[in-house]
């Protein structure tokens, strides 16, 4: 983890940089007089520029990629400000879960639904790590790998907890603005090919989704979100 303090007043300047290889219930530093902007980012793919955020307002702006990012490790950030010499910096991900939790064949003929698979679209190429709301992202990749299904679907549903990640776009339903992410299901019916895509509501910093899906025909689905 690194802790970055700042001062809470003036131009907010970088006061102090600690670089810790692992995470202590509590830290107590020497600092200068008066309260304290503290900000604490793990799990960091990079080194940091030390000169570039020499002040607050530059690592208010910093911002990570997408394509950095491991679920296994996520990058997580958070700050405080002190009161009477003392703050907790509670650390967040930026990654958000949506999981494929169910799909079910209704069609007649037991039909099966072949060679099965899944993909978020339109994910957020990066994300501010010290944003907590009104995430839009100004630019986005066109969709992410897919994930195969363990097998074919047929008359029994499927339950494969599938979980693909993006970064936050928490653009309300009713405004328009950058397309939000969607899940787009992929498999064979009859021979041929069928995509099916589901637009997932907005994505709040961290959060986790799980999707439903019912297929009742080669073009014809309808899903379930909570």
């Amino acid at each position: 983890m690194d802790l970055f303090v700042y001062g809470s007043e003036g131009t907010r300047a970088l006061e102090r940089h600690v670089r810790l290889d692992s995470l202590p219930a509590e830290l107590t530093l020497r600092a200068l007089p008066g309260e304290k902007i503290l900000v604490g980012i793990a799990n960091s793919p990079q080194r940091f520029n030390l000169k570039a955020l020499e002040r607050y307002d530059a690592m208010k702006q910093l911002a990570f990629a997408f394509r950095d990012d491991d679920p296994a490790r996520p990058i997580l950030g958070g700050e405080a400000v002190t009161e009477n010499g003392a703050g907790t910096v509670p650390l967040r991900p930026l990654l958000c879960r949506v999981r494929l939790a169910e799909v079910a064949n209704t069609m007649d003929g037991y039909e099966l639904l072949e060679e099965p698979r899944v993909r978020l679209v339109d994910l957020p190429d990066n994300a501010e790590i010290l944003r907590l709301e009104e995430f839009r992202p100004a630019e986005l990749l066109d969709a992410g790998s897919w994930t195969p299904l363990p097998c074919d679907i047929g008359y029994f549903p499927q339950h494969p907890e599938i979980d693909l990640w993006c970064y936050p776009n928490d653009t309300p339903e009713n405004i328009l603005g950058t397309p939000r992410p969607s899940l787009e299901f992929e498999c064979r019916i009859g021979g041929e090919t069928c995509s099916f895509e589901v637009p997932l509501p907005p994505l709040p910093r961290g959060c986790t989704k799980e999707v439903a899906l019912t297929i009742d025909g080669p073009d014809e689905f309808h899903y379930f979100i909570r």
